[in-house]
Parts: C-alpha cells; structure tokens; sequence
C-alpha cells in the first residue's frame, strides 16, 4: 500500500503540488522561530557562560535572576565592605571582590536631548568599579590604560565605535542624578570575542562607583575560590555567614538559572508565532480536504477497479492516507528548508540594525520535529474524510464511464453548522451580557464556535448567492458569466470550503484591525482628558528624577506640576498594583472620571478600581494596605473604570506612608494662560540636554502619535504573520481550480468545440475565482468587525469602550481580495485555455 501511494503521488504530483506549497509555508513560519529563539538563546548563553559560568561563586540578591527582573539593572546595597571582607576567612576562598553596578546609559558622542519617548530606546548600558583582574573583571584591556583616576572610564571596543569615540575624549554618562562626565582612555575586550549582545560595558573606579550609587557597600560580590576547592562547599559555607536576602551561588548554577530564566522568557515567543502557524496550517486543512476530494472523485473508477481486484476498503483508506504521510513529509521537508533560510535572512536585518545578538544559527531538533508533526497531523486529519468516502467505493464503479461527485444534499451540515453557530452566539451574549467574571473567555469561546458555524454554513449562503448572481453575472460578462456562476453552484461544498479559508484569514485580519483601531481610539480619549500641556517622564521606563522635575517647575511660563507615582501593596493575601496622586492638583491637568471627585482622597480615602468591585467591595467599606514602609487602613470613598494602572488609587501623602521610596512615574505640566508651549518645551529641553538628556517632555498629541504608531506597528506585525494563511487561501482558490479544470476537462472540450474562445475560458475561470475570493472576503469582514467589537466590548474593564470599524482597511481588502482572485485563476485559467480540443474531449473525466 504504501509504493502503491508513493507512486500515486509520484505519477501525478501537479494535483497536489499547491496542497504541499500551502502546509509548506505554514510549517516555515514554525520553522524560522525556532531556528532563530534557539540562535538567540545560543547568543544569549555565550554571554552568560563568559559572566556567570566563569564565577566560581558569586554573592548575590536572592531575586536577581528572575526573569521579572532587569538583568541590566543594578540590584541596591546587600554587603557591606566588612561583610565583603568576612567572606574572605572562609575556607577554600582565595579572594573576594566587592561588585557596583552603576544605573546609567552612555550618550553617543554629540548626543542632543529631544525629549521623545524613544530617547532610551537602544542597546542598554552596563558599568561596573573595575577591578584589573580579568577573571573579575571579565574582561581584558587591549588598548590605552586602566581607570585609575576618578574622572576615567574605559569602554568595550565595540561600543567605542558605535557610539563614536575615541581614546582621550569626554564621554557623557547619564543617570538618575543628571550627567557624569569621563575621560576616556582605554578599551576593553569582554571576554574572547567581545559578545555583549548589543550591550555597551564600561568600567570606572570604585570611588567614582560607590559616589555615583550613593552606597557605602557593594551590590554583589564574586568570590575566587583556591585551587582545587569545593565551590558548592565553599559557596554552603559562605551561605551561613551573609544577610537574610543574599545567597551565595556558584558560578555553573548562575549560569544555568539566567539562561533558563532567559529561555523561560522566549517560549513566549514560540507559543506565539506557533499559534499563528496553526492558524495558517488550519486554513490549509481547507485546501487537503478539497484537495482530496477531488481527487477521490477523479479516481474513482481506479478505486472501483482496485476492489474488484480483491483490493479491501481499509487498504484504499490506508493508501489515500499514506498519500497524505508522503503530502505531508514533502511539505515539512520544504518547510523546514524555507524556514532556516529565512531565518538566516532575519538574522542577517535584524544584526544590521541592532548589532550581533544571535548565536549560530543552526537547525534546532524542535524546529525539525514541530515541523514534521504539525505537518503529519494536519494532513492526516484533513484527507480523512475523503479517505473514510474513498474506502466505500464500490466495485461496479470501475464500470462508469465518468467520476463525479456524489451530489449529497447539505442537510445534515445545515443543521450541524445551525447548532454550532447558535451555541456560538449563545456564548457571545452571554459573556457580554451576563456579568460574569473573565467575559472575554466566553466571547473567545462563543467566537470560535461561530466561526465553525458559519463555515459549514457557507455552502448554503453560497448556493443562492451564486443563482442570484448568475443574471447579473450574465448582463456584465454575458454567457462566461454564467457558466461561471453555474459551475459554482453545482459543487457547493467544494466552493464554499475554498471561500471559507479566505474568509478566516480575512476575519482575523479584520479582528485584529477593528481592535486595534478601538484601541487607538481609547488612547486617543486617554490622552484627550488631559488638560496639562506637556507631559514628562523617564524615556527608559525608570522614575523622573527630582532633579529634572526642580528644572521643569522653575521654568517660565510653568504654572503647575502634578505628579502619579506607581507602586505596589498587599491586600488580602494578594499584591496589587496602587496609584500614588496629588489630590489637589491632579484633576487640574488630568479628569480621569469626571464622576469622581479625587480631592476625597486628601483625608485618608482610597479609590478602587473594576477587580476589586468584581470582589464584592464598594463605596463606604475599609481596606488594609500593607507597603514596602508601612500599614495604613483606608476607607473606600470612589471608583475607578479600569484596572490598567492599578486597584487602589490614593493621595500621595497615603502612598509616602506606604513606601517611602516611592518614586514619580509621570508628570503633567501646566502653563501660564498665554505661554507658547512650543517655546516653554523648546527652552526645558535646552536644560535637559545638559543635565537629564534621557527624560521625555512631550505634548499630550506628541503622545498620541506615538502611541498610534506603535499600535500601528503591532498591527503590522500581526498582519505579517496572517499573510501566511492569506496567502495559502489564495494558493488553496488557485488549487480548487486547478483540480476542477482537470474535473472538467472534458466539458471544457466540448465548448471549445462548439466555438467558445479561449478568452471566454479563461475569463469563465476567472469571474468563478473572483466571486468565491470576494465572497469569502466579505464574510471574513463581517464576521471580523462583530467578534473584534464584541472583544472590545468584553474587556470593557481593562480601559475599553468605543468600538472603531476601520473603514479604510476593509474597503483594502475587499480591492485586495479581487485582485488576488484573479490572480489565483491566472494558472487554472490558462491551462483551461491552452487544452488541446481533440483530446478534452476524449478525455475520460
């Protein structure tokens, strides 16, 4: 059975071609993210074997590694310097090196503040106190001289470069505390190659370290162990003798943890990308099961002749479905080969923008395995049904004279698909409306069973669609039009299975876009609250330094300055985000629910936001916060709509009480009646530029667009990766046509031999892939814009309101889906055209 279904495939391998082209590109995208998440974690491993994995212990933050963490961040005090140097009795330890991470980024040379968002938005910086031993230091001077002078720095090669220096000029570092300035004058080589995944690394003097920190201690410490010492005892012992909050590690263990951590982090990446894999391999089950059907229709006179010869029906099942395996292995073997080159072509853009921070780029097993499963799966599920019909083929059929298709009536899907699209709306509507917890659960779950529905309904919608089009069709493109539209409506199944992939990628394309449109326009009523004038606040996602709010309320034309701070406390056995605001001035420049009254909160009131009213609490109920600094019970005097920023809101003074290290997340600036906030703006940068080049100062529609282009750019990403399955369902209409212009070859004889024109052919073709490619489009859009705007709808507690449609999409790609009609009948439509007369009409099918 097997050669029997490898020559099957082997003898006619056109029909199936397109089939093995559409699960190739699914199994391509798998294929590439994996090839390069393992490439990146390889990168990423390199570089922690050369800091952690040559430590023989280290002393560190007990939470440093984790991966909610910033690996570039430094970690605050946790040794003293006689700590430090209490380690040094332990037995096995050799010597014991006091570590400062110092919280800053080094400016390119000419570096000029604009006070956009984006200011940090580069390649983070990493400074260390600089020890001259390279099994410390971990690395190794290779130019000019080591940081023996306070006001000294040396920068890795590479950085130097990149960031345009050169030995003896000043380098500008900016921190929390405004601009240090150094002199560069020597370059160093981290570890053998100098792999810093983009990073810039830098090394100053332990005075210059601990004056900039503010800390008398250390933030780590490495220990170098004797020779021939246990580290695990050493580190064992080393554990007994340090502050609670601290452990001591040995350097293979480090090592393991941050690339485990690391690797936790880029499953997220996988489960991504292999989701819309799936979604693409799933438009392609569309085109196996057409595929199959008909070519079980084509061959079933060689299927009745295979049972009159002794052949078993569980023999032909087993055949058609090991086509499927060979379908299936050709495909992933395609796929996989698509894949790797194309990530070695991302790899290739991406190092061109932001530096090496990939590894080799190898082949991983998981890549080859994924794509040989999902392929196998996929497949195998698909041709099933076709399969199960190919197995009931009876003897005598090997007497017909021609194979059509067995006309079953659509009832039974009708029902199916009725019964399915019920319980789909049923889900919906109940999820929107039956104020249940988590309702965007039941709209997902209500919307995929729609989708289903509607897509074993389509055959019935298509079928009258078609007949009313037939006159219409035949007015415009006269007797082509009608055989168009006839040769739709007699295979209905097969019709309406090829429109329906195009409408699920279309559908998701129209979800994701109605979302995101929704979502701009919540940012847009986000921002359109404001009445302050500018906004400002740290361009690396830190807090605003004091220093530079001093500078922003000294400026003229400046009226007000209100500030939100961000933290966190635990209610009730959980941590919760809290919201710290002045309550006296912040409704000034910011009416965040023109229903609630924030001065309430001056005395001792908290606000809650939408989780915690699903918890049962209300208006005139007390809570008890516990924070980093203390306890404070509260009364409820107000509600908040949206849980985004945080479940408690209170008054600054509140929060202070709570954590005293609180820190200011944002300000808004209010002007003077009169100022130009283009001039006020204008001189705070000059000063910024000098001493806080990296705070933002924008206006508040500076803002907006900022935050629309990045919406933009998550939609193009998105869009990018649903390509694939527009893509296959544009292969899957040209494959349906293919296989039904080989189905009807001999028709298409006999009106070449009654005097239809080879462009009348080929335009028949064309109008019948035009009208399922728009059809299928047009029903992917309705469906789109209702379950996106039933998702606003749903997370209606997260910040959502407004539905937005956007119009300009779905008018691009109903143009885009006729187009891709056409172009999906150019290769059916010419081979139709090309037939020799004489032998279409011969022709057995």
């Amino acid at each position: 059975m097997f050669r029997l279904a490898y020559r099957s495939v082997r003898h006619n391998p056109k029909r199936m071609l397109l089939t093995a082209v559409a699960v190739a590109l699914g199994v391509a995208l798998v294929s590439t993210t994996l090839t390069l998440t393992n490439a990146l974690s390889s990168g990423f491993d390199d570089l922690f074997a050369e800091t952690a994995g040559t430590t023989d212990v280290a002393v560190e933050a007990v939470d440093s590694t984790t991966a909610d963490d910033d690996m570039w961040a430094g970690a605050g005090e946790i040794l003293t310097a006689a700590e430090v140097s209490a380690i040094e009795a332990v037995d096995g330890v050799d010597g014991v090196y006091g570590g400062l991470m110092v919280d800053g980024t080094v400016l390119p040379s000419g570096y000029e503040a604009d006070g956009s968002m984006m200011a940090g938005a580069s390649a983070p910086t990493i400074l260390y106190n600089w020890w001259g031993l390279p099994e410390v230091d971990k690395a190794t001077l290779i130019e000019g001289s080591a940081p023996t002078s306070d006001a000294a720095i040396v920068l890795d090669v590479d950085s130097v470069e990149k960031l345009q220096y050169s030995l003896g000029d000043t380098v500008e570092i900016a921190t929390e505390d405004g601009i240090e300035k150094f002199t560069l004058v020597g370059l160093v080589r981290f570890g053998e190659s100098n792999s810093l995944q983009t990073a810039t690394l830098g090394y100053m003097t332990e005075a210059r370290a601990h004056e900039i920190t503010g800390e008398a201690g250390y933030q780590e410490a490495l220990v170098i162990t004797e020779d021939g010492a246990d580290n695990d005892a050493v580190a064992s012992e080393i554990s007994t003798m340090i502050p609670e909050g601290t452990r001591a590690v040995t350097g293979e263990q480090l090592q393991a943890e941050q690339s485990e951590s690391f690797d936790s982090m880029l499953q997220y990446i996988d489960i991504f990308a292999i989701t819309f894999a799936l979604i693409a391999l799933f438009v392609g089950s569309y085109i196996i099961v057409n595929t199959f059907r008909i070519v079980v229709t084509q061959r079933t006179r060689e299927f009745g002749l295979m049972r009159a010869i002794g052949v078993t029906g569980g023999q032909v099942l087993r055949t058609v479905l090991l086509e499927a395996v060979v379908i299936a292995a050709v495909a992933a073997t395609l796929g996989i080969g698509l894949g790797y080159v194309g990530a070695l072509g991302m790899a290739a853009i991406a190092e061109s923008f932001v530096g090496d921070i990939f590894g080799a780029v190898t082949l991983p097993l998981d890549a080859v395995l994924w794509s040989y499963g999902l392929a196998t799966l996929v497949t195998l599920v698909s041709a099933l049904l076709p399969a199960i019909h190919a197995s009931s083929i009876a003897p005598m059929e090997a007497l017909r004279e021609a194979a059509t298709e067995s006309k079953k009536p659509l009832r039974l899907r009708n029902v199916v698909g009725a019964a399915i699209s019920a319980l789909g709306v049923a889900g919906i509507v109940v999820g929107l409306y039956a104020d249940l917890d988590m309702p965007y659960v039941y709209v997902g779950i209500g919307a995929m069973a729609l989708v289903i529905g509607v897509t074993l309904l389509a055959a019935q919608v298509l079928v009258p669609l078609a007949f009313g089009l037939r006159d219409l069709l035949t007015r415009v493109f006269k007797i082509d039009g009608k055989l168009a539209a006839n040769n739709i409506r007699r295979e209905p199944r097969r019709s309406a299975n090829t429109a329906a992939a195009l409408m699920i990628g279309v559908m998701l394309l129209a979800l994701v876009s109605t979302f995101t449109e929704s979502l701009k326009s919540v940012v847009t009523a986000e921002f359109d609250q404001m009445s302050a004038d500018l906004f400002v606040a740290d361009s690396q996602g830190g807090d605003v330094p004091q220093g530079a709010l001093d500078i922003v309320a000294g400026a003229a034309g400046v009226d007000l300055v209100t500030s939100v701070g961000l933290t966190t406390v635990d209610y009730d056995g959980e941590t919760l985000g809290l919201v710290a605001v002045d309550a006296a001035t912040t409704e000034l420049a910011f009416d965040e629910d023109p229903d609630n009254d924030l001065t309430e909160l001056a005395d001792g009131g908290v606000f809650i936001a939408p989780d915690l009213q699903e918890q049962g609490l209300e208006v005139g109920d007390e809570v008890t916060l516990t924070g980093a600094s203390g306890t404070a019970t509260l009364e409820v005097t107000g509600l908040v709509n949206s849980s985004e920023d945080g479940s408690f809101w209170v008054d600054w003074s509140t929060a202070d009480a709570l954590d005293e290290d609180l820190g200011v997340y944002q300000s808004l600036v209010m002007l003077e009646d009169g100022a130009d906030v283009d001039e006020v703006q204008s001189a705070i940068l000059d000063r910024f530029t000098e001493e806080y080049p990296l705070v933002a100062l924008q206006q508040p529609d500076q803002l907006t667009q900022l935050a629309t282009s990045f919406i933009d750019m998550i939609l193009g990403v998105i869009s990018a990766l649903l390509g694939a399955a527009l893509v296959i369902a544009i292969l899957g209409v040209a494959n349906t046509l293919l296989l039904s212009v080989a189905e009807r070859t001999r028709e298409i004889g006999l009106l070449r031999a009654v005097g239809v024109r080879r462009s009348s052919v080929w335009r028949m073709i064309t109008i019948e892939s035009m009208v399922m490619a728009i059809f299928g489009t047009v029903l992917g859009m309705v469906l789109g814009v209702g379950l996106g705007a039933a998702l606003v709808k749903a997370l209606a507690e997260f910040g959502f309101g407004t539905v937005t449609i956007p119009w300009a999409w779905l008018a691009l790609y109903t143009v885009g889906a006729a187009l891709a009609g056409v172009m999906a009948a150019v290769w059916p439509a010419q081979r139709a055209s090309r037939m020799d007369i004489l032998e279409a009409v011969a022709a057995d099918g």
